[in-house]
């Protein structure tokens, strides 16, 4: 039952069905039979390994209730087995290792999930109960998990958010700059400037360009002066690739920021986030659609304020043009957590940028789509990062295949400008560059293919062994703070639980028993669900006493004769609405 609740597991509907779940049959027998130890006495007797232990069950079971038990006897396996299986294999489906293995005459045509056991599901040697495990089971392109930030998260030693933008104090620092020197000596462009001056205000506007969207460090605050050289010439400004040198600043941004021990993130971040707006639909904003003048429609609408053929894309997600779509309550970084474990497949959007938006752009933002499936080396200075388009084919509306293995080289993302200032990284890094310069020679070119992978697709049988397919641990220990979705629907489970003991406890003896015996049920089904998703700790804290409830006892110890007037008078409401 764990298994087939778990979304994205393989084991939900359509693809698979509850009709073979010795809980399914027991909650058939309850539901026939109207009692709960019948029930629970078939579920532990079609549980037991050894016929001996069987029998004693079977017996017992005739012993409570002899028609409960011709009912199971007279059950037709046949319609819970699968012909084409054997019955070694039917017998071996509670084995441990269980990996059906069908006779070639009856494969078909099949593209659903595979019901054998996942190796991320198996019970833990000695463990009594099931412990989702994330993955990934094959380390090869998930090389650092022993110190990445997902294993602390799921060992539930969470650090929170990262940080960024503190503000440091003095001007020049090392080789960093303050912005806010910048912006107190240019703030604005004296009269009668000089052409000498023009220039010292575009380097000064260039600065503070890169050191606060492009190239922004972990304090906010400063800019390397390594970058400084770069605007000595302007009019060689546009021969510097630097969307590759963003594209890797933010590479390796996000690799030391994984890190455990991380507390901070630098980097473009501004462009992280609209990366996950235009490609990730959960809790997003919604841009408006535009009014005036209407210059895209269907999903991708521009503002009303875009500017045709000036403004870029990211533009469109301005505040003025957005908007928070209706019932979003995801406010936590564990409630987007949870949403992300459970995100279906048409919650992320491949290719955000359609052919058709292109004409609507300054030509600078897809003048070089050419180079956009190059596999290369980014370089900016001391940070060597791969561009691998052939590991990322769906983006680009191909089909994604087995990628050959790729050499991250782990040095390069130990090497930073630390105690480096004055090394001539063009010098340390030639080999890389002159990579760069043939990077127009290795191309990928995929096949054309729009269509949605199937569950056992090569690809996606290779990806689902080498990812981390959850971040946040489905059980939780009662120390923990709950998850989203699933503690809001714990809550609920508790409160019906505590709903109906305390009903069944006030019950008066003139109700007739099936209505005690379904009010049963509901508790025990909720008490079993919370046990199963591991917030059994729940009907614990409920079962503690309140204020309240101590002063009532306190009242009927004492006699009190009004309390028990209005118990009887509630009593009597009680019984007559189930009459």
């Amino acid at each position: 039952m764990k298994a087939m609740s778990e979304v994205g597991s393989g084991w939900e509907e359509p693809h698979a069905f509850h009709r073979i779940c010795i809980r399914h049959l027991a909650s058939n027998v309850n539901t026939r039979f109207r009692n709960v130890q019948v029930k629970n006495m078939f579920g532990s007797t079609a549980m037991q390994f050894q016929e001996k232990k069987f029998d004693i069950g079977f017996a017992r079971l005739g012993e409570m209730d002899r028609d409960a038990q011709h009912y199971v006897a007279d059950l037709n396996a046949s319609q819970f087995v699968d012909i084409s299986y054997t019955t070694g294999e039917h017998l071996a489906s509670y084995a441990s290792k269980f990996q059906p293995l069908k006779d070639e005459a009856y494969w078909g045509q099949y593209n659903g999930p595979r019901i054998v056991c996942d190796e991320l599901k198996r019970r833990a040697k000695g463990s009594m109960e099931h412990r989702l495990q994330p993955g990934p089971v094959n380390p090869e392109v998930l090389t650092q998990q022993e110190t990445h930030r997902s294993k602390a998260i799921w060992d539930g030693d969470d650090k929170g958010s990262l940080r960024c933008q503190t503000p440091g104090e003095e001007d020049l620092k090392g080789a960093s700059l303050r912005i806010g020197w910048l912006t107190e000596n240019f703030n604005g462009l004296p009269e009668q400037a000089n052409e000498q001056v023009l220039h010292q205000y575009v380097r000064a506007y260039f600065l503070i360009l890169m050191a606060t969207v492009m190239f922004p460090d972990k304090s906010g605050n400063d800019i390397q002066v390594v970058y400084l050289p770069l605007l000595r010439d302007l009019t060689t400004i546009d021969d510097f690739s630097w969307g590759s040198d963003v594209l890797a600043t933010i590479y390796r941004n996000l690799c030391r920021s994984s890190n455990m021990k991380a507390r901070d993130i630098g980097g473009p971040l501004i462009l992280l986030q609209l990366w996950a707006w235009e490609r990730i639909t959960i809790a997003r904003a919604i841009v408006t659609s535009p009014e005036n003048p209407p210059l895209i429609q269907g999903p991708y609408p521009l503002g009303s304020q875009h500017q045709l053929r000036v403004d870029s894309l990211g533009r469109r997600w301005l505040s003025v043009h957005r908007r928070r779509p209706q019932g979003t309550t995801i406010t936590t970084l564990l409630g987007y957590r949870d949403v992300l474990d459970n995100m279906r497949p048409d919650q992320f959007i491949w290719q955000p940028y359609p052919q058709a938006i292109f004409s609507f752009l300054p030509e600078a933002c897809y003048d070089d789509s050419g180079e956009w499936s190059v596999v290369s080396p980014m370089i900016c200075f001391d940070i060597i990062e791969w561009h691998l388009p052939n590991r990322v084919a769906r983006q680009f509306g191909w089909k994604q295949n087995i990628p050959e293995p790729a050499n991250t080289e782990p040095k390069l993302h130990k090497m930073d400008k630390r105690g480096s200032h004055s090394r001539n990284w063009a010098d340390y890094h030639s080999s890389y560059l002159a990579m760069w310069g043939r990077r127009t020679q290795f191309r990928f070119l995929g096949v054309e293919d729009n269509s949605d992978m199937g569950y056992n697709d090569p690809y996606m049988v290779w990806y689902r062994d080498r990812t981390r397919r959850f971040i946040s641990p489905t059980f939780q220990q009662a120390y923990q703070a709950p998850l989203g979705a699933t503690a809001y629907l714990a809550h609920g489970f508790a409160e019906v639980h505590r709903t109906c003991n305390t009903e069944i406890q006030a019950m008066p003896q003139e109700v007739p028993p099936h209505y005690h015996n379904i009010m049963s049920n509901i508790r025990d089904n909720t008490s079993q669900s919370l046990e199963h998703i591991g917030y059994s700790h729940l009907l614990q804290q409920f079962d503690q006493p309140t204020q309240e409830t101590q002063v009532e006892e306190q009242h009927e110890e004492r006699g009190d004769g009004s309390t028990r007037q209005e118990s009887t008078e509630e009593d009597n409401e009680t019984l007559q609405m189930f009459r």
